[in-house]
């Protein structure tokens, strides 16, 4: 019997390696993810099919290997050569993703994680790591750097994939400053099986380069070697707080805090909005723009204290807002941050002594109370009362108690709707004496509470009796409040309303889509079939390859048409089977007479097997 010659070291291969560890396994590169590791191992294994290599490594067939966040790393440790003397840790540290992440985790996520990578599966672990709520994803992206494939082939022979081009939102190569090439992500989900590399003929005509306006480059450049710094420092964990109080000391330089140490939370989100600005709009930066107007929520929850994690990139983009630099990381890693400014009164600038002035003039001259001079200045009662204080200003003490006729005064004016902060300011007295007077008079707060509901109630039926005729009646925004005090007149108002005749339009013209959809199918289909290595033709395959699985799954019932496509088009598992066993025999024709066994195994075939798949199989063997 014949055998070629890489069939046969992979052969010879499997029966050295029957020990349980393998006989060699390639070093490892500057920079290598585990994914190319794995890719540069099967083409010197010999190996015929992927799945091989997947099974020898990691003891799945189905393994989907990831230089990101991988599983079954204790199983590929065990099954390594003795001489290499490399364990989990060093995987993950050495050519995976996850020292990007670390330091920016919680103790519990990092450990749970590292449980997660060793053990059989890695499902939820992007979950666990707070990927997914952060809305900036986790997806695994293939990036390579042409001018770094060219150097890699100038020292070690090859091009490989880098860890650090498949980082977030990194889409210029830090070391040449070139935009990357990314592989498409539609062709790594129909090939999440196969080992390949960035030289490979298929992965070069499905790869395209990323576009990086020149606007955009610099900055980008710039975070590209902020990120790569990162994951190469091996940062350990940064307690929340030594981040908070690093952000704080930085935002304090700047002059984004008070003198407090609030926060100036509209200055501080122009700053971070501009910033993100000046990024590449891909899809992970469009979510840190959101929203477009207003106080950015993700930038200011890092300058206050937060039990929860945030992904790498908010952090990265809010160091680079700040100015801040890899090294203020690994201080805060190791030491607590002694912030500079947070708490120290700054020195009075001219703006002040002018405004600290018109505040004497205003109290001394002209007589006013220190709620008129707010009023006037736009400040709070008490920011004036500490400048009055500092200035050496005397502010007279407004008096505690109230006299006998001003309380009835107070009460009779407090038996109507009126605001309470309304009858403050026109009675010349405050809100917190108010609440005091409706707590020792319970008769006035009851004419009061009655006379505010009631004006409620007739507002509410207004706008209820006024609202659109086309939305029903439990869709308008008062019918909740109104059945719940109002019953009997809602339900009165809602027998007498005539019924109007709503016609809803549908946003979708769910027809043509049909349409298109069942061409779409059988046209998918006819390229399948047509493939030279038969791929079973399913729904799944078909959905992905056009890019609407999610409506072929969950909208199917409105697409009639094609679902006869795809019931005419989908072959079952045995039809597949037949299909494979034919390539197989014609792959195999110039060999000799095949035997069964080996008809099924280069048709990926395990028994038992189907009836009409065994006569087909006896016909092949009997036919040549």
């Amino acid at each position: 019997m014949r055998w070629s010659f890489p069939t046969a070291i992979a052969r010879a291969y499997r029966t050295m390696s029957d020990c349980g560890r393998l006989q060699f396994f390639p070093s490892s590169y500057p920079d290598e993810s585990l994914f190319s590791l794995v890719a540069r191992y099967h083409r010197l294994s010999g190996h015929h099919d992927d799945r091989d290599t997947l099974h020898e490594l990691f003891g799945k067939h189905t393994q989907i290997v990831s230089s990101h966040l991988p599983s079954l790393l204790d199983t590929l440790v065990s099954r390594l050569p003795r001489a290499m003397a490399l364990d989990a840790q060093d995987i993950v540290d050495r050519h995976t993703l996850f020292p990007y992440y670390r330091p920016f985790l919680t103790e519990r996520q990092v450990a749970l994680s590292l449980a997660v990578m060793k053990g059989p599966s890695a499902s939820g672990l992007k979950t666990l790591m707070g990927l997914i709520a952060s809305q900036v994803g986790g997806e695994n992206c293939y990036r390579y750097c042409e001018q770094c494939s060219e150097q890699d082939v100038e020292l070690v022979g090859q091009p490989y994939w880098h860890r650090a081009h498949q980082l977030p939102a990194v889409h210029i190569c830090a070391q040449h400053g070139t935009p990357l090439v990314e592989l498409a992500a539609s062709w790594v989900a129909q090939h999440r099986h196969q080992l390949f590399l960035p030289a490979d003929k298929e992965v070069i005509r499905h790869a395209k380069h990323i576009f990086v306006s020149e606007q955009h480059r610099e900055e980008m450049l710039a975070f590209s070697i902020l990120s790569r710094q990162v994951l190469n420092s091996r940062l350990d964990i940064i307690p929340t707080r030594r981040l908070q109080d690093l952000y704080r000391s930085l935002a304090s330089d700047l002059g984004f805090t008070h003198a407090g140490g609030r926060v100036k939370v509209v200055e501080l989100s122009q700053r971070v909005r501009q910033q993100v600005s000046s990024l590449s709009a891909s899809g992970a930066m469009q979510c840190l723009q959101r929203p477009a107007s207003g106080p950015l929520e993700w930038a200011i929850s890092l300058l206050r204290k937060s039990r929860n994690s945030s992904h790498p990139l908010k952090h990265l983009v809010l160091l680079r807002c700040l100015n801040g630099k890899i090294e203020h990381f690994l201080t805060a890693a190791n030491e607590t941050v002694k912030i500079s400014r947070p708490f120290n009164r700054p020195l009075p600038s001219p703006a002040a002594t002018s405004s600290v002035n018109q505040l004497r003039t205003m109290l001394l001259d002209h007589q006013y109370s220190l709620r008129r001079c707010a009023q006037l200045l736009g400040k709070s009662v008490t920011t004036l009362r500490i400048e009055a204080a500092q200035g050496g200003i005397p502010v007279a003490k407004r008096p505690k108690k109230l006299d006998g006729p001003t309380v009835a005064i107070l009460t009779k004016a407090l038996q109507s709707s009126t605001s309470l902060e309304t009858l403050a300011r026109r009675h010349q007295t405050s809100t917190v004496s108010l609440y005091r007077l409706l707590r020792m008079c319970p008769d006035a707060a009851q004419v009061r509470e009655k006379l505010i509901f009631v004006n409620q109630r007739n507002r509410r039926r207004r706008r209820f009796v006024g609202g659109h005729p086309t939305i029903l009646p439990r869709a308008r925004a008062d019918y909740a409040w109104l059945h719940r005090y109002d019953r009997e007149w809602l339900t009165q108002t809602i027998e007498a309303t005539p019924r109007r005749l709503i016609v809803h339009t549908a946003r979708i013209d769910w027809g043509r889509r049909d349409q298109e959809k069942a061409d779409a199918v059988r046209e998918c289909s006819r390229g399948l079939y047509a493939l030279e290595k038969p791929i079973r033709v399913s729904r799944s395959a078909i959905g992905r390859k056009i890019g609407c699985l999610a409506v072929l799954e969950k909208h199917l019932i409105k697409l009639p048409l094609t679902a006869v496509a795809l019931a005419e088009c989908v072959e079952t598992t045995a039809q597949f089977q037949c299909r494979r066993l034919s390539w197989a025999a014609r792959q195999m024709y110039q060999q000799g007479l095949p035997p069964s066994w080996q008809l099924m195994h280069m048709a990926r075939l395990r028994p038992p097997l189907a009836k009409e798949v065994e006569l087909l199989l006896n016909r092949l063997v009997n036919r040549y």
